[in-house]
């Protein structure tokens, strides 16, 4: 299952890597809070201040709205618990149009 894909490649990582190399839910709302309070110190450790805004943008959907933005490639994260829905939708839009030229 794509549950236990995503166990062991977090598990082949390096112990340090872990707990960054896939965004859960909870991980993206704390890259949120620490984008939309830059300055504010108190929020988690400061590794996670540092890689969270070196790492991700906030874009504005609507007013008080926002989704996280991978710098590197312009892309909206991907939680863990949509990559299924992702990855089923990519698949039925891939193969729609299978053996057409």
């Amino acid at each position: 299952t794509l549950d236990q894909i995503l166990k062991d490649y977090v598990t082949s990582l390096p112990a340090c890597k872990r707990e960054k190399a896939l965004i859960n839910y909870e991980l993206l709302n704390k890259i949120k809070t620490i984008l939309l309070d830059p300055q504010n110190t108190s929020l988690y450790d400061k590794n996670t201040r540092i890689w969270a805004r070196k790492q991700f943008r906030l874009e504005e959907v609507v007013p008080d709205d926002y989704r996280v933005i991978v710098k590197t490639t312009n892309n909206p994260v991907l939680i863990t618990e949509k990559m299924y829905e992702v990855f089923c939708q990519t698949h039925s839009q891939i193969t729609q149009h299978g053996g057409q030229k």
